[in-house]
């Protein structure tokens, strides 16, 4: 087929349609094409009608396509076949793609249907998608969306849980909404730590689905120039699902943040993080202390909180009563008491510490460490025999003194307190479905040699193929850099050492860097070498 630049998708919702677009979009997705997705309504004209019918169309499109494909979605006024064809004259169509039931081909459509007289009229090819193909597609379509899945007497359909439920599943973490030029919003996902475009919607429509979200997470609508945050209420059948909404306002109206956490995604044994033998052994001996503070670091989106959780699961096999203050409780576990921070009712971080230091506690988690008093306070409760751990944004394990000493942490009760430190990143995992083979070259083999490390045989890079949506990437894997709480560690915090020198001494005791990890993944073929140099926290060139 000749190259196309746009085709057309006229849609009246009906299974022939919907199997049609997506034809349509598989075709598009080979030829790199434009998508123009079109309803005409004989109706009224009411913006709320509008809105709905909007939301329908986007409703058509499954997660990958509109992902990947650049969609406009329409919604006129008038003659179906008037409409159709003027649109199609306006911007320039190539192709028009649309269902028929029709049992011998386009000839025997009947007398005055619209296709037929679309295809008396077009400026360009229509192509009919016959019933018997439609049928087939449609039962494809209806199994991989999943706003056809869900029991509609039951649970009500919105387009921001849909918008959810897209996102899981395609693996993202995050959703922005955000506005952006001509009336619109710029829908984005992060996935395995990208962030992707994946739609653009009209501002009736993403107006009307973060009143949906904001109503589902119980935030005032009548206050839209403050931020807020909340958790998203989800149908029953999204219960492995926990997602927190942030809302901002900006120059050009509010912005949404949705952080996405699914069960399969948070609780995982020890041994499938990712951590290495050494690394595993030194967790390990970590849970076993019954006192001291046992610090979880790493940026925003490094994997903290499932390491927290994987730890706090295997601490809960030993009959021990663990309590936790979050703001806020990302996930609710069975095996833990949760408290949530609730500034409204007066239950602020370091009120809601205290209360739990009442409580008999032997295992206190702390969500965050955010300030002093929240800082001090995990301290204490560390010296007073608890076993506590917390997360602390930090670069690595020697960063996470600097951090603590910033918080007005005297370096004795660092000393005397700390357990251990873990600081994380998050790499891909190469496709195990298309990674392919690569020469160790030149840079590779001075990168492994620098590190002390074998230089392998062979090197694995991305390729792309459907199961990685053609990312060459699938998943994510943790990189890690742990260390205990040794006595010549330990002292050198007490003496005040800087940050460089103490680094020098989690280096000079052999423990691996984040860098030194992530090297080990390649040359496991777990992940590409390009993925690890590529991150700022790589430290090649720069170690020891």
């Amino acid at each position: 087929m000749p190259k196309l630049d746009a085709l057309l998708v006229p849609t009246d919702f009906s299974p022939v349609s919907r199997a049609a677009t997506k034809w349509a979009c598989d075709l598009a997705a080979q030829l790199g094409c434009h998508v123009h997705l079109l309803h005409v309504s004989s109706g009224g004209a009411s913006e709320d009608l509008r809105r709905e019918l909007l939301q329908q169309l986007h409703q058509q499109v499954s997660p990958e396509h509109e992902l990947h494909l650049t969609i406009d979605y329409d919604v006129r006024l008038g003659t179906p076949h008037h409409e159709i064809v003027d649109y199609a004259r306006q911007h320039q169509i190539e192709l028009i793609v649309m269902g028929t039931e029709g049992r011998s081909g386009l000839a025997h459509f009947a007398l005055g249907s619209v296709a037929e007289r679309v295809l008396r009229t077009a400026p360009c090819p229509v192509l009919a998608v016959k019933s018997d193909v439609a049928r087939e597609s449609a039962k494809i379509l209806f199994e991989s969306v999943g706003a056809d899945r869900h029991d509609e007497e039951t649970e009500p359909y919105s387009a921001g849980v849909e918008l959810i439920r897209r996102a899981v599943s395609l693996r993202a973490t995050d959703v922005h909404l955000d506005p952006c030029e001509k009336n619109q919003v710029l829908v984005r996902m992060r996935i395995d730590g990208r962030i992707e475009e994946y739609c653009r919607l009209d501002t009736r429509v993403a107006s009307q689905l973060i009143q949906q979200l904001k109503l589902a997470s119980h935030l005032d609508i009548a206050e839209p120039f403050l931020p807020k945050e909340g958790r998203v209420q989800l149908p029953v059948t999204m219960s492995d699902s926990e997602v927190r909404i942030t809302t901002c306002p900006v120059a050009d109206g509010e912005a949404i943040a949705l952080r996405i956490l699914a069960r399969d995604s948070v609780f995982h044994p020890l041994t499938d993080l990712g951590l290495s033998a050494a690394s595993l052994a030194v967790a390990r001996q970590m849970l076993q202390t019954d006192e001291g503070i046992l610090l979880i670091t790493g940026p925003t989106g490094s994997g903290k909180t499932t390491t927290v959780y994987s730890m706090l699961e295997v601490l809960s096999r030993d009959q021990r009563n663990i309590v936790s203050i979050e703001d806020p409780v990302e996930f609710v576990v069975p095996f833990v008491r949760q408290m949530s921070v609730d500034v409204r009712h007066g239950i602020t971080m370091t009120q809601g510490l205290r209360t739990l230091l009442r409580m008999d506690p032997d295992i206190l988690f702390l969500g965050e460490i955010r300030d002093s008093d929240a800082a001090d306070i995990a301290m204490r409760a560390a010296s007073s025999g608890r076993h506590v751990l917390s997360t602390l944004h930090t670069r690595d394990v020697a960063a996470t003194v600097t951090a603590l000493r910033d918080l007005r942490i005297d370096n004795r009760s660092v000393a005397a307190n700390l357990a251990g430190i873990i600081n994380q990143r998050l790499v891909r995992r190469l496709c195990c479905d298309c990674k392919q083979q690569s020469e160790v070259d030149d840079r590779a083999r001075a990168i492994f040699t620098e590190y002390a490390i074998p230089v392998p045989s062979v090197l694995y890079r991305h390729q792309g193929c459907d199961a990685c949506r053609g990312t060459g990437f699938r998943g994510r894997i943790g990189v890690f850099e742990a260390a205990t709480a040794s006595s010549e560690f330990v002292a050198g915090i007490a003496r005040g050492n800087t940050e460089e020198e103490l680094r020098q001494v989690v280096r000079s005791a052999k423990t691996p860097s984040l860098t030194y990890d992530g090297l080990l993944k390649v040359s496991d073929g777990i992940t590409s070498l390009d993925e690890v140099t590529s991150m700022r926290w790589t430290m090649l060139g720069n170690e020891e």
